[in-house]
Order: C-alpha cells, then structure tokens, then sequence
C-alpha cells in the first residue's frame, strides 16, 4: 500500500475552467512592455517556460527586474485563476475517496501550479479543505511543473523515501513533474487529455475516474 499520495487540484480533484491562451498572452505582453526581446515565445510555450525566458534574457545581473517581474507575472496568473474558481466544482467521488485513504493511513498532500488564493478557493468549493498534510502552491515552491521542484519539495516535507510517494494529476506535465522528481505517478483520464496520450506520456497507471485511486494505491473498498 502507498504511504503518501500528492495531489493535483485542477482538473484532477475539481473541474476548473482557466484561460490558458489568455494568461500567456498577457505574460508575453508584460514582456513586451518590459522591452524584453520575445522572439520564439508564443501561446504554445508553457508558463514556466515563459518565466525561465523572461529571467534569462532580462539578464541575470537585472535580478531586481526579474523579480518585478515575476510578482506581476503571479499577480495576473491569480486574477485568472480566480475568476475560474467562482465556478469550480469536485469531480464525483472525490471527497469520499480521499477520507477513505486517509482512514488507511494513507497521507494527503497537494502539489498546484496555481497560486495560494485560487487553490484554497477551489479546495473550499470542493469541500475538502483540512484533509491534506499541507498544499503546496506556485507561492511556496522554486518553480511550477513540469519542473520537479515542488514535488521534491512536498516529498522532503512528508520525510518519506521516494518509493512510498505517489503524485496524482491529469496532464503531461504532471507526468513529466513526477519522472523528474524519481516517483511513480497516476493520471485521472478527466477529459482534456486521453487514456492513450497519458500513457504514451509515461505514466505508471492510468484510471478513468479518481474513484478507482484506492485499487492502485492497495486500499480495497469496505
């Protein structure tokens, strides 16, 4: 049986509606008015990438820029993020699935991209506020997925060996997160991505609902 399991939120224990293009776009454009060169970053490249950009070619010696930057980067990542909580609900089975792990003793964490505001709002909706260890937001953590740095930091917190840490998420980045960070992972095939391109990915299980977490992580219904 696992020990701990980390968790994402969006998408893999609530539905959450995020404008992806829109929050790029306005990254990309706050770069722009900045007089950063961003030649090569369009919509398709992913947020942390944009921020890995945005430090590189302010300079590292402009570390003050940078930083400006990346609080006005989070800021309007917040207000996107919680204009697609007001309508946020949990996925079914989710609450009754985690209160079952945790009465096997497995422990409850969460890893987000999202930041602090936005992540509690969608845990308060979901009703599962007080059921994890601790949660881990792009606020706490070095950089956001598919960088590993919040899951290594979550597994270090829970003070357990790789091998008894599962991360639980819907999407490749997720996956590439967990790979990065030595541990298994388990994709909720939720929609956005399908069974096939999960797998293909590379993660360790795929299931279909977040209901069916207890037979991969070894605890059996009552």
């Amino acid at each position: 049986m696992a020990v701990a399991a980390i968790f994402d939120i969006d998408g893999t224990l609530v539905t959450f509606k995020f404008d992806v293009q829109g929050t790029r776009k306005a990254l990309i454009e706050e770069l722009k008015a900045r007089g950063v060169d961003t030649t090569g970053i369009d919509l398709t490249t992913p947020t942390q990438q944009i921020l890995d950009e945005a430090m590189e070619r302010m300079g590292r010696a402009n570390q003050e820029g940078y930083a400006a930057y990346r609080r006005r980067a989070f800021e309007m990542l917040d207000a996107f993020e919680l204009e697609g909580a007001a309508t946020t609900k949990p996925f079914p089975g989710v609450r009754d699935i985690l209160v079952r792990l945790k009465s096997h003793g497995v422990r409850l964490a969460v890893l987000t991209n999202s930041g602090r505001k936005s992540a509690s709002e969608a845990l308060r909706r979901g009703d599962l506020l007080g059921l994890f260890e601790f949660v881990i937001t792009r606020d706490d953590a070095e950089a956001m997925k598919p960088r590993p740095e919040g899951l290594l930091k979550a597994v270090d917190l829970l003070a357990l060996s790789k091998e008894e840490v599962y991360y639980i998420g819907d999407s490749p980045f997720d996956i590439h997160a967990a790979r990065a960070a030595g541990i298994r992972v388990v994709s909720v095939a939720t929609g956005s991505y399908s069974r096939e391109r999960l797998k293909d990915e590379g993660a360790d299980y795929v299931i279909s609902s977040i209901t069916e977490l207890g037979a991969v992580l070894g605890v059996q219904s009552k």
